[in-house]
């Protein structure tokens, strides 16, 4: 029997295979969150108290913040909205937040995308205003006249002020040291802030009492190794995000830089300085997806190095122990590239993916976690809540743990061809299934 697949949607499936029914009433994963030994207490623990805050850290994957905005949607939905979550101090040109926005005048950017010499705080961004009489608004169509715990990050010295006012009036907060440091407050949307020239501003952190939150500070351009241009303080910077899942999601740019050599070294420290600041959050590497510098020919041409670069990403996981997701195996495997542009999902220059692959892959991902939470005891489980394994009698359901005894129910892909709708439905034993998504049956399924 032919199966068709079509994404990642949740349905119920009867097939008949083998002289077997084969039922599915839960949703199958394009690809799994493994884990290499990450103790997910604390992660567990937020999720059992809905108080919840993942921290997205990356590239433009991150910074268009499509992905992150479905991962926050899908969060939210579950453990309510937690509020905002990290903002930058003033808007970064060519960038995209979801869900809040900025008014300045008299103040100016500096990224360390473009600058190196700068002492940047954690995500990489200081904003100063030009003269006193300047200011920055931070404003939120989707939260107006909401009213959030605010965490600013700021620096200058002991005895200096900034002034913060909104709907229920003005105040001056008192900076109690010299360097960086945060400033809490009640902030209401829109909020302005003013200060003198000699004051930085590395961003926001904003939140309501309970809830979920999704940051995502990502920068155009980045690399891992942009974490070597911040300030040595980045795991104090960390432990005031109380993130409670942090995701590292770099490795496209690398993939296209001739020389990956110090990827490994700059991925490690940075896993050592979230370990550092949050020693009970959970660590999640994100593997680079496909991409192309030529989309010519059937599958066109990948990325230079983007081979090593996986290969690097996931060995580092398997080797701290953290958790790993990959996002080619969401997509297909390799050779997916084409077919996500040809369906609307990726963007033309091979790279890039529109909003709807963006929300695709973060559901898979979001699903993957919670499978993963799920089968290790969390009480957070999926939809049917049922998680199982194929059994003798030919009812099969899915288990999305890691374990090289465990059967799980895979597609077999071929990277030497080209076609991702159809395939065999196999029982296999051994490592995490490279291709798992929604089965249906019939002429009428199709990709969309």
């Amino acid at each position: 029997m032919k199966l068709m697949y079509s994404g990642l949607r949740k349905m119920s499936l009867t097939a008949v295979m083998s002289c077997s029914v084969l039922t599915l009433s839960q949703a199958l994963y394009a690809a799994p969150v493994e884990n290499f030994g990450q103790n997910l207490a604390g992660l567990q623990q937020a999720f059992a108290h809905k108080n919840v805050h993942i921290l997205q850290v990356g590239d433009s994957h991150t910074a268009g913040d499509y992905f992150t905005e479905q991962l926050r949607k899908r969060l939210q939905a579950d453990v309510g909205d937690g509020g905002l979550g990290f903002a930058y101090p003033m808007d970064v040109k060519g960038q995209r937040a979801a869900r809040h926005g900025y008014q300045s005048n008299g103040w100016q950017l500096t990224n360390s995308r473009f600058n190196q010499s700068a002492d940047y705080p954690l995500g990489g961004m200081v904003a100063t205003p030009n003269y006193s009489t300047g200011y920055l608004t931070l404003t939120s169509q989707y939260y107006n006249g909401d009213r959030q715990n605010a965490r600013i990050v700021v620096k200058g010295n002991a005895g200096q002020s900034i002034e913060v006012s909104d709907a229920s009036g003005v105040r001056n907060l008192a900076l109690s040291r010299n360097g960086w440091q945060t400033l809490s407050t009640p902030l209401t949307f829109p909020s302005t802030l003013r200060a003198n020239s000699n004051i930085d501003f590395g961003g926001f952190w904003l939140s309501r009492s309970t809830g979920g939150m999704v940051s995502a500070m990502g920068i155009n351009g980045a690399t891992q190794d942009y974490w070597q241009r911040w300030h040595p303080q980045l795991a104090q910077d960390l432990a005031n995000s109380q993130a409670d899942l942090v995701i590292l999601a770099y490795g496209t740019n690398e993939a296209f830089q001739s020389n990956v050599s110090g990827q490994v070294a700059a991925l490690r420290q940075a896993i050592s300085q979230v370990r550092q600041g949050l020693p009970n959050a959970s660590i999640l590497l994100v593997n680079a997806p496909e991409s192309l510098k030529s989309t010519a020919g059937s599958c066109g041409t990948r990325a230079t190095n983007l081979d090593n670069v996986q290969a690097q990403i996931r060995q580092v996981a398997a080797s701290t122990g953290a958790l790993y997701w990959s996002w080619q195996d969401a997509m297909g495997g390799r050779c997916s590239m084409k077919n996500w542009i040809a369906q609307g999902l990726g963007r033309s220059d091979g790279v890039h993916f529109s909003r709807k692959g963006y929300e695709r892959a973060a559901n898979d991902l979001y699903d993957g976690l919670k499978s993963l939470l799920a089968n290790t005891g969390s009480g957070f489980a999926t939809s049917s809540n049922a998680i199982n394994t194929a059994n003798n009698n030919g009812t099969a359901t899915y288990d999305n743990g890691y374990n090289a005894t465990r059967t799980s129910i895979r597609r077999v892909y071929s990277p030497s061809t080209n076609s991702s709708s159809t395939g065999t439905l196999t029982n296999t034993p051994a490592t995490p299934p490279r291709r798992l998504i929604k089965m249906c049956v019939g002429e009428n399924c199709k990709l969309k």
